[in-house]
């Protein structure tokens, strides 16, 4: 038999009790049809339920990325390669719903062989969780990186062991609840098998107690007698749901529990909070139904550890006004703990603690697998719990963290967590340094061509980082004017001062001209677009609208505007970009309209050539021919992989495109990560969709008919007349004839 310290026996006779009074509790309502104490947890199957809102009631958005694919080489710390997670969060931004695994299930069993009985032990086993000490706890999936906090915060061994499914996520912010008073590490396993990486963990922590969280439904019987290999003592704990559990927890211990923190049940960043809180201040955690008044089953729970104040973690969105009234009504004295969003809600739970921290556990609490890890570790470690984003941490949180003069540890990888975490870089100086990066790698970019360069970016989501190189220098913009041009048609079209189907002296229709000036870059629709408003009438528009250094020259009416001296900047064309984008100051179907006819325009050999195939771009460019030689330029939205941005280039002094096409795929990568090839596109961009008649001139002698399906280059445009070279001809054809490849 192997030999353990007084001090280790004490622990073991102290969890023994623990875990023996949570079986009497379960026994008397629960049990399998082999006798065995065991209850199912129907909410927690396979897949995690859809939390509810936040801390504050704040509303979820579309769920993110799955969890990254393991790396191609790990480090010590086994942390994951940059992988394509969701879009980094913002701090301000509102909270979305936490992802699901993309993990492959393995449901094989994997035989947990542990080392005889009577074995020496090679580690002295300690009675208490260490402080870990690690920037960064992670591994190439969860189940690792539960066993890599298991190694930092039990290097010698422990006495129990949480066992739970990765799957489960309510079953293991419960187990998190316990971590401290077991005074055990919190290990995953899948549904039916224990992992390779959490069989060993197991091992070498050599367990007298396995406590398993969770029904069968979520950990099967086949898995406790795997364990049961490993430890003499292999206990299933879970009642018939997330609440019943939490009860039983909260009940199992003979101390009488003065206070209690609740939380809302479906709100796992609260209830994580309130679990490591409550352990820091040896207080009672409990899961509740929240959104109506409290239920018997929670006041006899209450009652039954002579609790007298409760504690309401979170806002009414996860626990109700009515719940917090019925519970004065049943005699309990209530307080609330909540702040605007989960950032402020972690300093001000951390704020709870009686005792001075020695490391901040931090997490993405987007994530709840590494979110129940943590509170474990928290919990477990009697240190505090704070929550930051990908790119950095909050600033208030990583003020709080300042002040208390300690060190971070991050739960995650990378692809949840960012090297600022791991030093406590707060996101507005994480902000000011990302901009100062881009555009110095912008200026080198540029600095690599000839011609003079204007570039302006702006970050829809994650930091929002904007910068800009000349972006304030009023150029000649070419055909990027145009923006501005649809921009009021549409505006005039959501008024009901105009309609798609209004004509103009031309001929043609506003639907007719805008695609057309869009598509092909016309200029005779620009300029009949620009007259019909008025050139007074669109500059105290553009005015108006916030482009403050945008204005058309004034030109006789009917004259075309290509050469009118009109000026922009590339800061006026992206925060024009960042409106479309946003829908702001146009409703959303106006705004995708323009979006869709700048993704399907045919000039695609600048910032569309410099992204990786597939990523979708809406752009509008332009060239002209002025005293310095040919300007290129380009303007559009890039929904990156990670990051969507927008962004403006204008070029003078006859820059190749080559150079709009390399400051494209700097702007990419440094918001995206680095790519391969980037996307390509055919010089002839369009097919003729029927036997089509190609034309002299618009409305011209037809000199051939080319049989439908034959790729065309188009050239030129003059109105909805397209020019097009056909063999060594240039010939023209009406733009209903064509379509894009």
């Amino acid at each position: 038999m192997t030999h353990r310290s007084p001090l280790r026996r004490s622990h073991v006779a102290r969890a023994s009790a623990l875990v023996l009074a949570v079986v009497c509790v379960l026994a008397s309502s629960l049990t399998t049809s082999s006798g065995a104490v065991a209850a199912p947890t129907p909410e927690t199957t396979v897949s995690p339920p859809s939390p509810s809102p936040s801390a504050t009631g704040e509303e979820p958005a579309p769920p993110p990325s799955p969890e990254p694919p393991a790396p191609a080489d790990v480090e010590d710390r086994a942390q994951p390669a940059t992988p394509s997670p969701t879009p980094s969060q913002n701090p301000l931004a509102p909270d979305r719903v936490t992802p699901p695994t993309d993990e492959v299930p393995d449901d094989r069993p994997t035989p947990v062989e542990p080392e005889p009985r009577s074995a020496p032990r090679a580690v002295v086993p300690q009675d208490e969780a260490a402080v870990p000490n690690a920037s960064r706890v992670s591994g190439h999936d969860r189940f690792d990186t539960s066993v890599a906090a298991s190694r930092n915060a039990f290097p010698s061994g422990a006495a129990t062991i949480l066992i739970t499914s990765g799957n489960a996520p309510a079953d293991a912010i419960v187990a998190a609840g316990l971590a401290a008073r077991l005074q055990a590490p919190l290990l995953y396993v899948r549904a039916s098998s224990i992992p390779p990486s959490i069989g060993a963990e197991i091992q070498r922590l050599g367990p007298e107690q396995i406590v398993v969280v969770g029904g069968p439904g979520v950990v099967a019987d086949e898995v406790l007698t795997q364990l049961q290999r490993s430890a003499p003592d292999v206990r299933r704990y879970g009642g018939g749901d997330r609440y019943e559990s939490s009860r039983i927890a909260l009940t199992s211990g003979a101390d009488t529990i003065d206070t209690v923190y609740l939380a809302g049940g479906l709100s796992n960043v609260d209830s994580a909070l309130a679990s490591v809180t409550a352990a820091s201040n040896a207080r009672g955690v409990l899961l509740v139904r929240g959104t109506h008044a409290v239920d018997e089953p929670t006041v006899t729970a209450l009652r039954s550890i002579g609790a007298s104040r409760t504690v309401i973690v979170g806002g009414l969105g996860t626990v109700s006004a009515q719940h917090e009234e019925s519970l004065r009504a049943a005699g309990f004295t209530v307080s609330r703990l909540v702040a605007p969003n989960r950032y402020a809600q972690s300093i001000l739970m951390a704020g709870q603690r009686t005792a001075p921290a020695q490391r901040a556990i931090v997490v993405n609490s987007f994530t709840d697998a590494d979110l129940a890890v943590a509170a474990a570790l928290a919990a477990a470690s009697a240190q505090p719990l704070y929550y930051a984003t990908e790119p950095c941490t909050p600033d208030g949180v990583a003020a709080d963290i300042s002040a208390r003069g300690v060190g971070v540890t991050a739960v995650g990888g990378p692809a949840w967590l960012g090297p600022a975490v791991l030093v406590n870089r707060s996101c507005s100086a994480e902000k000011d340094l990302r901009q100062r990066n881009l555009n110095a790698a912008i200026r080198a970019t540029a600095a690599q061509y000839a011609g003079s360069f204007s570039v302006s970016v702006r970050q829809m989501d994650g930091l929002g980082v904007v910068t800009d190189v000349n972006g304030g220098v009023l150029r000649e913009p070419a055909s990027m004017m145009k923006l501005y041009a649809a921009w009021a048609v549409l505006h005039k079209i959501e008024r009901g001062e105009a309609s798609w189907g209004t004509m103009l002296p031309s001929g043609l229709d506003l639907s007719t001209c805008v695609y057309v000036m869009i598509h092909a870059s016309d200029n005779g629709c620009h300029s009949d677009i620009v007259h019909w408003i008025g050139i007074g009438n669109l500059n105290a528009f553009i005015r108006a609208s916030g482009w403050g250094q945008t204005t058309y020259g004034s030109v006789p009416y009917g004259t075309s505007v290509l050469y009118a001296g009109n000026r922009t900047t590339t800061n006026d064309l992206v925060l024009l970009l960042d409106r479309l984008h946003g829908a702001k100051m146009i409703s959303r179907p106006y705004a995708d309209h323009l979006l869709t006819l700048m993704s399907a325009q045919i000039w695609r050999s600048r910032i569309a050539s410099g992204i990786p195939p597939g990523v979708r771009q809406a752009t509008k460019p332009g060239a002209l021919w002025i005293d310095s030689g040919l300007l290129q330029g380009d303007s559009g939205v890039v929904w990156g992989t990670k990051s969507t941005y927008v962004i403006s280039i204008v070029g003078d002094q006859a820059p190749p495109q080559a150079a709009l096409r390399a400051i494209s795929r700097t702007v990419y990568e440094f918001f995206n990560g680095s790519f391969g090839t980037a996307a390509w596109y055919p010089v002839e961009q369009m097919v003729t969709v029927r036997a089509t008649a190609l034309r002299t001139s618009p409305a011209g002698a037809m000199t051939v008919v080319v049989p439908a399906g034959v790729p065309i280059e188009v050239l030129d445009a003059d109105r909805n007349w397209y020019k097009v070279r056909y063999g060594n001809r240039q010939l023209w054809t009406v733009v209903n004839d064509l379509r894009n490849r």
